[in-house]
């Protein structure tokens, strides 16, 4: 009576979770599809931490199309009518590919109360060598040259035109486009491409947004193109990739949770008949991924892709429960449903102890996605153990099978191979095998923890990424220097005296170009010093002369006082919206990023910024990259502490030596799943390294299987393993075949691993006896 009275409960709380997730589910659920997501906060350093961040935000958020037509005008047109629905649809907050005519004049409102104090770098070495003359007759020519023209009122303030030059020695974008009225065009092929770019309004990786920028962009062009057949659109933005990423994950979840179950539900038929297993199956799997999923989003308020995906995996892994019980039919000793359950309810238990115990080890792991997974997966698979345990005995009326079952037959032939004598000779030919491929393993292993190499890209995107880049001259970058000192005076005079260092390496070729706050603000001291040349060397030797040269009978009202630009002064938008962007200063502490474009010896840089705490050489990949290889170093540790986890437990159910024995097929598997995976070309990655994890977990619940039977059961129990172990290989063995690649490595190392811990488990059984009881 008790137990059915918690068959009921736990069946009503089952429904009430999924009451509560519909719920949920009709109030929209934020899916995450960026993989950087899955990745810990790997700095310590906060100002680090700040400029990536901000730079990655920034670099995320903008996109680009090029929209092209052998007609300029139907060009032109069409990126017009782009615009405008872009800008309908909310989804951009700015476009960038309009020429603001208006922006020079903002530049020199800016700059202009300060124009005493700054200096090109031409014009500052033309009078430190004391060549003032020069710019005197440069003076003249603008005056008096083709185009030039006299301003009475400029000519007072700025005598010599020495801010017109320092504007137009700032930082300008090596792009390869031309402006046609207030468009930006490129010509290639005999087809005119016009340029529209900005940023979006929303998070890229947030799939609803995704969705609506992706909606907007397609119905538009589909309209355009209809319109104008010979119509080209290339895009590139982090959005385009994110969307194609997360739709195929959506897709390969919905593949891979379909083709699970069905290859599961299909074995269940063909093995067991009938139409209720099959149910309780369902029952029990659906409960664990819905509760699972419910679980995973109370905890963190949203679930990423990955984790959605590597959870549906969960059905290859609970269904070991329900086939432990269901394997029991064929058992004529267990003739009713409370016999089966408490024939295997020990496995069950001590199987989902070690399996929950390989989970556990993820939670420590620093990386809020498998944090996800480890979460969704200890969930999912507790509700449907428990579904088992409470809810079989209720709904289970199967009669025992009739002895000689084929199935049961066949699976004897597996028991027999590890303790017939007559099989030892190909038990040694089958170790030594597997020796072999370990040790042609061994010589082709190697270590990958490159993050180029773990993002499975559209090879299209791809293309029009390097087709954008060719056309515009825009190549994007994420490598940077970020600068430190107590104040914004003082960092302003470390980043002029790195910007020498730097111009040395642009000459050189170690570096395309850098882009420096120094270069649109000076600091306070050369400020001062552009002054001093100014008022010294070309005022006062040349100014009067030149002034009766031209006639000018005005008084000159060139400015002396204290003031001074500083990057506080400049406005936050329009032109110098990249200044502010690049000041990532926190509290005590002044920092600047000195962005680098096409890095070709990062060598060079390091040595150039050598000797200096307070100058640190940043490459968002190449961090990403040694991230990886942190915590692939760090899962293996988590390998070694679940083992020692496992270990007391199995020992004290079957003495120290024979929990050896039941821990050695998952230990051997451990060993030789990455040695074989390298000899067909697979690397050893971090997400290896976490895969190893979860065979050794669950490769234990079939030693321990195994070591739970003996006698006429053994061929029963052989039978359970054999189609847990195809379950669990249609899950996760599916998952080789995704394109992405964590989610492919992931796969090929389940696969390898759970099929060597099947291979061996019975090698744990018969002698691994019990403890009495």
């Amino acid at each position: 009576m008790m137990r059915r009275l918690g068959a009921i409960v736990w069946i009503l709380a089952i429904l009430a979770a999924v009451a509560y997730l519909g719920v949920r589910l009709a109030a929209g659920v934020p899916l995450e599809s960026n993989i950087l997501a899955l990745l810990p906060r790997q700095e310590h350093d906060a100002s680090v931490q700040l400029a990536s961040d901000r730079l990655a935000d920034s670099l995320s958020r903008r996109f680009g199309f090029l929209v092209g037509s052998h007609s300029p005008e139907k060009a032109a047109a069409a990126a017009r009518a782009l615009v405008a629905d872009l800008k309908q649809s909310g989804t951009v907050t700015a476009f960038n590919s309009t020429v603001d005519q208006d922006a020079q004049h903002k530049m020199g409102a800016a700059y202009f109360p300060y124009r005493a104090g700054l200096l090109s770098d031409a014009d500052r070495t033309t009078l430190e060598a004391g060549h003032g003359y020069s710019l005197k007759d440069r003076a003249l020519s603008s005056l008096y040259g083709v185009g030039g023209m006299a301003d009475s009122r400029l000519m007072a303030r700025d005598p010599f035109f020495l801010l017109p030059s320092y504007m137009l020695s700032l930082p300008a974008s090596q792009i390869k486009l031309a402006v046609d009225g207030d468009l930006l065009t490129a010509r290639n092929g005999g087809v005119t491409y016009v340029l529209v770019s900005g940023d979006l309004s929303g998070a890229p990786y947030a799939l609803d947004f995704q969705k609506t920028f992706h909606k907007v962009v397609a119905d538009a062009e589909a309209r355009l193109k209809a319109a104008t057949p010979d119509l080209t659109v290339i895009r590139t933005g982090a959005v385009f990739y994110a969307h194609d990423a997360a739709q195929e994950a959506l897709d390969e979840t919905s593949m891979i949770g379909i083709a699970s179950l069905v290859g599961t539900l299909a074995l269940i038929l063909i093995v067991f008949g009938g139409i209720r297993p099959i149910m309780l199956d369902v029952f029990a799997i659906g409960s664990g991924i819905l509760c699972a999923f419910l679980g995973t989003l109370i905890i963190f308020g949203q679930v990423h892709v990955l984790s959605l995906l590597f959870g549906v995996s969960l059905i290859g892994i609970s269904v070991d429960y329900s086939l432990q019980y269901f394997c029991e039919y064929f058992d004529p000793d267990a003739p009713d449903s409370e016999t089966r359950l408490r024939r295997v309810l020990p496995g069950l238990a001590i199987g989902l102890a070690t399996t929950l115990i390989g989970y556990c080890t993820l939670l420590l792991a620093p990386f809020p996605g498998l944090k996800q997974v480890a979460t969704f997966s200890v969930i999912g698979l507790s509700v449907s153990c428990f579904t088992v345990m409470l809810c079989y005995p209720l709904f289970d009326r199967h009669r025992p099978s009739e002895p000689g079952n084929r199935f049961v037959r066949i699976a004897a032939a597996h028991w027999r191979l590890w303790e017939s004598r007559p099989l030892r000779i190909l038990r040694v030919i089958l170790i030594l095998g597997l020796g072999a491929a370990a040790v042609g393993g061994i010589t082709r292993l190697h270590v990958d923890d490159d993050v180029h190499h773990f993002q499975s890209l559209s090879p299209e995107l791809k293309q029009q990424e390097t087709d954008f880049a060719r056309l515009t001259g825009t190549p994007a970058g994420t490598q940077f220097l970020l600068i430190r000192a107590a104040n914004q005076e003082k960092l302003l005079q470390k980043e002029e005296r790195l910007q020498v260092r730097l111009s040395g390496l642009k000459h050189s070729g170690a570096i395309g170009d850098f882009t420096a706050i120094t270069q649109f603000v000076p600091s306070i001291a050369r400020q001062k010093e552009n002054r001093a040349l100014v008022r010294d060397r070309l005022l006062a030797p040349h100014l009067t002369g030149y002034l009766a040269d031209i006639g000018f009978g005005g008084t000159p009202d060139y400015p002396f006082p204290d003031q001074f630009l500083t990057p506080d002064k400049l406005p936050d938008a329009g032109p110098f919206a990249l200044v502010k962007l690049l000041d990532v200063s926190g509290a005590g502490e002044a920092a600047h990023v000195l962005l680098l474009e096409d890095v070709r010896n990062a060598s060079a840089v390091q040595a150039a910024t050598a000797g200096d705490s307070a100058i640190r050489f940043v490459s968002l990949a190449d961090d990403c990259s040694s991230l990886f290889g942190k915590y692939r170093r760090y899962a293996i540790a988590l390998l070694a502490l679940s083992v020692v986890l496992m270990f007391p437990l199995l020992a004290f159910r079957y003495g120290i030596f024979r929990g050896l024995r039941v821990l050695a097929p998952s230990l051997l598997a451990v060993v030789l799943a990455p040695l074989i995976g390298a000899l067909v070309g697979i690397p050893f990655t971090f997400f290896n390294a976490m895969a190893l994890v979860l065979v050794l977990s669950v490769g234990v619940d079939y030693s321990v299987f195994c070591a739970e039977t003996g006698g006429s059961r053994k061929p029963v129990t052989t039978l359970a393993i054999a189609l847990a172990a195809a379950g669990t290989i249609l899950a996760f063995g599916m998952l080789a075949f995704s394109r992405v690649f964590a989610v492919h490595a992931f796969g090929m190392t389940m696969l390898i691993g759970i099929f060597i811990a099947w291979l061996f488990a019975p090698a744990a059984g018969d002698s691994a006896t019990r403890r009495p009881r």
